[in-house]
């Protein structure tokens, strides 16, 4: 009778163990994880584009040249690529209704293609920006003046890259590729002239601007978009900005036209001397 209580006894204390830890296992395996840091945007992943980094040799700036901007505030704050105005004289944006309007100040970072252009124009809507990095083959719409005219790409994420600056200065920086998919109106050559130009999302957000392109390959790089953060125009998304139904492969040359002539895009004009 004894050794039978003493066997119920142990057998109760081995469920009860099998019971306890079982359980434990079971709620951590359903654990969720920990949130993302306050400030961070969730990261896609990107592969990394087939070919090595992308190398740009940055001349001596040889005469005038025309260049794209966005709008990124209420307050007449466009943003642009540094090369677009570095060497410049003076910059000035197109505007169709009044000519040339003189840019107040430029600010360029010493380490990324970027630059940050203050302007008096107020009352114009500005885009939302966005720091999340896009997807592999999502598509983004590249809207501006290539060869000096206003025109529109569709393109599609093909990876991520490095883009290396030698000449006049010298730095290495993140960015994305993108291939060309469609040219709204169609033309032939460059895309030269839409450079510091956005790259919106289907949601109608910009997730970065254009620095470069390989014409052989048919690709397209832009900044990566944490950039935005880094030089203080992340001002989060607002329903009171552009684009709130968002740009598809229907709309985007529609919409490519509608924000150059409200001025939230604009020509960017560098006089050398």
């Amino acid at each position: 009778m004894r050794r039978s209580l003493e066997f119920l006894l142990y057998a109760g204390l081995i469920l009860f163990f099998i019971l306890r830890y079982s359980g434990d296992d079971e709620r951590g395996s359903a654990r969720q994880p920990a949130p993302l840091p306050q400030g961070h945007a969730p990261e896609n992943f990107l592969p990394v584009e087939d070919g090595g980094p992308v190398t740009v040799q940055v001349g001596e700036r040889a005469g005038n040249s025309v260049g794209t901007a966005f709008l990124v505030n209420g307050s007449g704050t466009y943003v642009s690529a540094r090369h677009v105005v570095d060497g410049c004289k003076q910059v000035f944006l197109a505007d169709p209704l009044v000519g040339m309007e003189r840019v107040l100040s430029v600010t360029v970072p010493n380490n990324r293609d970027f630059a940050i252009l203050k302007t008096t124009r107020f009352g114009v809507k500005p885009f939302n920006l966005s720091e999340r990095i896009p997807a592999k083959g999502e598509e983004g719409y590249f809207m501006g003046f290539p060869q000096g005219k206003p025109a529109d790409v569709r393109a599609t994420v093909l990876g991520q890259n490095e883009m290396r600056s030698t000449g006049k200065y010298r730095m290495r920086e993140p960015v994305i590729a993108w291939v060309e998919r469609e040219r709204r109106p169609a033309f032939p050559g460059s895309l030269g002239g839409m450079s510091g130009g956005p790259v919106i999302s289907r949601e109608g957000h910009v997730i970065g601007s254009a620095v470069a392109e390989s014409r052989r390959r048919g690709r397209v790089y832009t900044t990566n978009p944490h950039v935005f953060r880094e030089m203080g125009v992340l001002y989060g998304i607002s329903a009171d900005r552009l684009l709130e139904r968002g740009v598809h492969p229907t709309n985007f040359e529609l919409t490519g036209q509608a924000l150059r002539r409200s001025r939230a895009i604009a020509q960017v004009y560098c006089l050398a001397k």
